[in-house]
């Protein structure tokens, strides 16, 4: 046998690939949790009862990830699944609104081919023959790259959609003893939501232990459900927290029943953090600009004041009004920026002519823990809110708006730190894992995580 056939033997043997060094795809397994609103500063709490997360942290890798911009649940899940910005996959916001239609409707309610505008990680793993799976997992309603799908849609009260998942599914779910219907009982309700994840984790094990996937991606509500309530430092959040931790650990027992512990991979990733805003800001007096009425749209959306610009906008005649009205914004306490069409790519955003949902050319940006508004009875001053918001949206390079990343199991080295890590490394890496080929992504190979 010649030195070149014995090296090949040998790559063929430890399952990798002499050209590229991946492991081979057919005996690798990624299962990918999501656990909405899991927040970096979550992990690093004590008070929180997290075993199962922080064992596997213990054993692999974990990380403060940068979500993306703006960081809301769809745009940030779509690209911890693809591995390119807003800017790239196109998906701008949990509710849109087509300008060309004036329709405003959940971007997760479209079909997957019409929603996202680049390959998925469900495309590329399905492209190379391999199974997948997904359950409850943003934009993937009608989803052809999706062996057995579970997708996130919404019906006409924004209530989970029974009728979204093929019926033969669901009965094979209740014929096998997994009580699905429960999910959808407890759907939307914030403190039932925790029975609901679990009745959707024992979903996925039974698709895990009969089928198998070599990728499995599975969405938990409860905290962001909880946080949305309370906020993110109560005692029913860190409840929450743990109920998602248990899930996990179902999740980890499955595998190991299946024998598939030494073949498979856990991500635990999250798609933004959390914040309490007890402050809002009026801007309706430092907008107020005669000359722009009926050249300019204003509109809040609670983190932002979008400006678009509307078709009788003349950029020599009112631009000079336009700039004056942005300076005095910019100006004013509580405002954090002002987005310039320019500042667009940077953030990972798209162009307003680039895409038909993006609201405006300009952005206002607040503070956070500051939301803003229009009231027209109201002065420019900073003041607390009637009643204090629970959310998230802000820009990505605020501190509680990074989400929490654990990697562990196969292929996955032990105890090392990651540092600049970015939702939108998690699908390069996983596609590594798996490998499989992701054209188009804009994140890189979490290298450092990787024996």
């Amino acid at each position: 046998m010649t030195r070149l056939a014995l090296l090949v033997a040998a790559f063929a043997f430890l399952g990798a690939n002499p050209e590229t060094d991946q492991p081979r795809a057919a005996s690798r397994h990624v299962v990918l949790i999501s656990i909405d609103g899991f927040a970096a500063f979550h992990l690093d709490n004590p008070g929180i009862d997290l075993p199962n997360i922080r064992a596997l942290a213990a054993a692999g890798v974990r990380g403060s990830s940068e979500t993306v911009f703006p960081s809301m649940t769809h745009p940030a899940h779509t690209t911890l699944i693809t591995g390119t910005t807003p800017r790239q996959h196109g998906v701008v916001n949990n509710r849109v609104t087509d300008r060309e239609s004036g329709k405003r409707f959940h971007i997760t309610n479209l079909p997957r081919r019409e929603s996202i505008r680049v390959p998925t990680l469900f495309d590329a793993a399905h492209g190379r023959g391999l199974r997948t799976a997904a359950f409850f997992w943003p934009e993937t309603k009608d989803d052809q790259a999706i062996d057995d799908n579970f997708p996130e849609v919404f019906d006409a009260r924004e209530m989970a959609d029974p009728s979204a998942v093929p019926p033969a599914m669901l009965n094979e779910l209740r014929a096998g003893g997994v009580p699905i219907d429960s999910y959808f009982a407890f759907y939307d309700d914030p403190f039932g939501q925790g029975a609901a994840d679990i009745a959707l984790t024992k979903a996925a094990i039974h698709v895990l232990q009969k089928r198998r996937p070599s990728l499995l991606a599975l969405h938990l509500l409860v905290a962001d459900k909880v946080q949305h309530e309370v906020g993110p430092d109560h005692y029913l959040t860190r409840a929450a927290l743990t109920t998602a931790d248990h899930c996990v650990g179902l999740v980890r027992d499955a595998i190991r029943d299946a024998g598939l512990g030494d073949d498979t991979t856990i991500v635990i990733a999250a798609d933004h953090g959390f914040v309490s805003v007890e402050h809002e800001l009026s801007l309706s007096s430092v907008l107020d600009e005669p000359l722009l009425r009926d050249r300019v749209r204003w509109k809040a959306d609670g983190w932002y004041v979008w400006v678009e610009l509307l078709p009788a906008f003349d950029r020599v005649k009112d631009g000079p009004a336009l700039e004056r009205v942005l300076a005095r914004a910019a100006a004013t306490p509580g405002i954090a920026r002002v987005v310039r069409p320019d500042d667009f790519a940077r953030l990972g955003y798209p162009d307003y002519a680039a895409n038909k949902y993006v609201e405006g050319q300009y952005l206002i940006a607040a503070d956070v823990g500051t939301h803003l508004t229009l009231d027209a009875k109201a002065d420019a001053t900073r003041r607390r809110r009637p009643r204090t918001y629970h959310g998230h949206g802000y820009f990505p390079d605020a501190s509680s708006m990074r989400a929490a990343l654990v990697m562990s199991g196969a292929g996955i080295a032990a105890g090392r730190p990651l540092s600049n890590v970015r939702n939108v490394d998690v699908a390069p890496t996983i596609a590594r894992l798996l490998g499989v080929d992701l054209p188009g992504a804009s994140g890189r190979v979490l290298a450092d995580a990787l024996k």
